[in-house]
């Protein structure tokens, strides 16, 4: 049986072939995971008679059945004359929270036809991956070895395509997943009908800059704020370093400053301001302070940082400032603590977020300038944070 690498593409004949996926640990996670198939015709669209394929729910389409057993079957020779390419998506349901990512299956082995792909996720934390494509190429089908994957789960996946995926989720299935021992505090993923929330903060006259997980979902997205309530745009995702841009069609009056410096200090003061556990601690704004505990994230992870001022669900996307009362990062996660707990440790104020630098790069690949300041005088935190309201939003989401 042939063996492909990540990004190998073969030709792959006609006629009817069976998808199978496999894995050590595949089993025992089966209740975490779904597969979707989407189809997408040559403008890159989803043809009308062929709706995104959702495995839990054993749906059929022309040409292709999800059938007992988790397999895929496919022929090739009656698909609908329109699609042209079909991609196949593993993903954690729920998105991020379910306290599991990628990284727990250890490796995913795909089966199309007589070949053979295995993609080793020991060190992905992503919730979603595009295991395979097949695709036309001059009239015939070849398969794609593609391995992609996205933190944000199917809702980034979606957003990266410019379609809409619904998915079925068991009751009991958590609305905001996250990998073990790193949960996402707040926003996203509730599904159809569900309302959810995270913090932003402006970078301009008209963006504001959340988590992609935050809006990961939302079919209606509202920023709010103490002077302004307003309809916004999600206009760009990065779901790896879980960035999302967004944009409102009022002038905002306030932007951030970005701190001139790229680096960290280990053990340096910072104040977070967002707005956790909304309908629970108020509808306003809440501040904490704390200090850089490490200069990498799990795994060392060099593009997010370790920080200690205390966050929860709703903190997500809201900015870290220096004291100065500039961006030095942006909330996005915090430590499992009953995860970590039943492993005998303990743990407290372990979160993390993404560094000023990964943020200025998506602005920069956004056509984006921010505003950069190279101030070094030391502020109090009741000064920091009430420069801080006039830039840091509410982020209302509707599934």
């Amino acid at each position: 049986m042939p063996e492909l690498a990540a990004g190998q593409r073969v030709p792959l004949g006609g006629g009817a072939i069976e998808i199978n996926v496999a894995g050590p640990r595949l089993d025992e996670l089966a209740r975490h995971l779904g597969a979707v198939l989407v189809a997408l015709d040559v403008n890159c669209k989803v043809p009308p008679d062929f709706k995104p394929m959702d495995s839990r729910a054993q749906e059929m389409r022309p040409g292709a059945s999800f059938v007992e057993g988790g397999a895929l079957r496919i022929d090739l020779t009656t698909l609908p004359a329109d699609v042209d390419r079909l991609l196949l998506v593993l993903h954690m349901l729920g998105g991020i929270g379910a306290g599991v990512t990628m990284r727990d299956l250890r490796s995913i082995t795909t089966t199309v036809g007589d070949n053979r792909f295995e993609l080793d996720t020991t060190n992905r934390g992503e919730a979603s991956v595009i295991l395979v494509e097949i695709y036309r190429r001059n009239g015939d089908w070849r398969l794609f070895a593609n391995g992609q994957g996205f933190v944000g789960g199917i809702g980034a996946v979606a957003s990266a395509l410019g379609i809409d995926i619904v998915v079925s989720y068991p009751p009991e299935t958590p609305g905001r997943p996250g990998p073990p021992g790193d949960d996402r505090s707040g926003g996203g993923g509730g599904g159809s009908g569900s309302n959810f929330s995270g913090s932003g903060f402006a970078v301009d006259p008209r963006h504001i800059l959340t988590n992609a997980h935050v809006v990961e979902g939302a079919r209606k997205v509202t920023v709010v704020s103490e002077k302004l309530t307003a309809p916004a745009e999600v206009v760009f995702v990065d779901p790896r370093n879980d960035v999302a841009l967004l944009r409102v069609e009022r002038d905002l009056a306030v932007a951030a400053r970005f701190r001139f410096a790229l680096d960290l200090h280990l053990g340096e003061d910072i104040v977070v301001v967002g707005f956790p556990l909304q309908g629970l601690l108020g509808s306003g704004p809440q501040a904490t302070g704390g200090n850089v505990s490490s200069l990498c994230g799990i795994g060392n992870d060099s593009s997010v940082m370790q920080f200690t001022a205390p966050i929860a669900s709703g903190n997500s996307g809201g900015p870290i400032l220096d004291m100065s009362g500039l961006i030095v990062g942006q909330v996005h996660s915090s430590l499992n603590i009953e995860r970590i707990r039943q492993g005998g440790v303990n743990a407290e104020n372990v979160n993390f977020g993404s560094k000023a630098p990964i943020l200025r790069t998506f602005l920069a690949t956004c056509d984006l300038a921010c505003t950069v300041s190279d101030d070094s005088a030391v502020r109090s935190r009741a000064d920091i944070v009430r420069e801080a309201r006039g830039y840091i939003y509410l982020i209302k989401c509707e599934g």
